[in-house]
């Protein structure tokens, strides 16, 4: 076995990792002993097949958040055969947030008082299905499980979305597709992966969400799809979500809940009992 290696530099920022899936071996993530500079708080979640830091195949993935300066990573493949490895190249999307404006060199004075408006967070939960989406005139936003993605009171596009769930168990995903003005119905993709459009204003007409893979009916998926005009409809697995004519999506919200199995004795009819009748001596 022969590990070959290659030395990414990340800028502050929010990243999705992911294995390139086009047959390159496992890779490992670490911290590179590089650029003294480059020496950035690194904060990190990951699905569980990733052991920490592993990624075997697209169904790993791996969000991390560099913070204060740059990261450089070490990624290092193991190849099977020696003399036969490329460098090895990760897939890695940025969550692009809206950055603060910088301040002017003689700030005016400022209005007296009013309640400064909330400082805007972002962070995935480590449990269950988080929705990373783009809102018309707002930028990027997070909703973790169950909390709405958007707000269907002010009529503003949800132009795309992104599903993340780092505790997914084996033998499920959760799929989905949208029909996008002037793109027509998207590819259906998987969690980790965008669906939708960003900064370009079109709109989302339906979605649909399903759970899938073998171990799909252990799970129940329920949630709520928000359009214009005050149209909503509830979200269930495998089910098309469409708004009124010439509407478009303002609002998600998703929610993954384990069903318990079924006891197939209660399901059994009531067993008859049928007596011998025995002939008279």
């Amino acid at each position: 076995m022969e590990i070959t290696n290659s030395v990414i530099l990340l800028q502050p920022g929010i990243y999705i990792l992911r294995h390139p899936n086009d047959g390159q071996p496992p890779m490992t993530i670490s911290r590179a002993p590089g650029d003294p500079a480059h020496n950035g708080r690194i904060e990190a979640i990951w699905t569980p097949g990733t052991m920490g830091a592993t990624l075997r195949d697209g169904s790993d993935c791996i969000v991390m958040h560099v913070q204060d300066a740059p990261a450089e990573l070490l990624v290092s493949a193991f190849v099977q055969v020696p003399g036969l490895g490329a460098l090895p190249a990760l897939r890695i999307d940025k969550i692009n947030l809206d950055e603060p404006a910088p301040p002017t060199e003689a700030p005016p004075p400022s209005p007296p008082p009013e309640a400064a408006p909330a400082e805007r967070k972002f962070s995935i939960s480590e449990t269950g299905v988080s929705l990373v989406g783009h809102i018309e005139r707002v930028g990027d936003a997070v909703a973790t499980e169950g909390d709405l993605l958007g707000d269907p009171e002010s009529n503003l596009r949800l132009e795309g979305f992104l599903a993340v769930w780092p505790d997914r168990p084996q033998g499920v995903d959760l799929a989905y597709n949208a029909v996008v003005e002037g793109l027509g119905l998207t590819a259906t993709t998987g969690t980790g992966h965008y669906c939708g459009s960003k900064g370009e204003s079109r709109r989302i007409s339906e979605v649909t969400f399903a759970l899938i893979g073998a171990g799909a009916g252990q799970f129940a998926l329920e949630g709520s799809a928000h359009f214009s005009g005050g149209f909503s409809a509830p979200v269930s697995s495998g089910v098309t979500v469409k708004g009124p004519e010439n509407g478009h999506l303002t609002a998600l919200r998703l929610n993954v809940i384990p069903v318990a199995a079924e006891n197939p004795w209660e399901q059994a009819p009531r067993a008859k009992v049928f007596g011998i009748k025995r002939p008279a001596k």
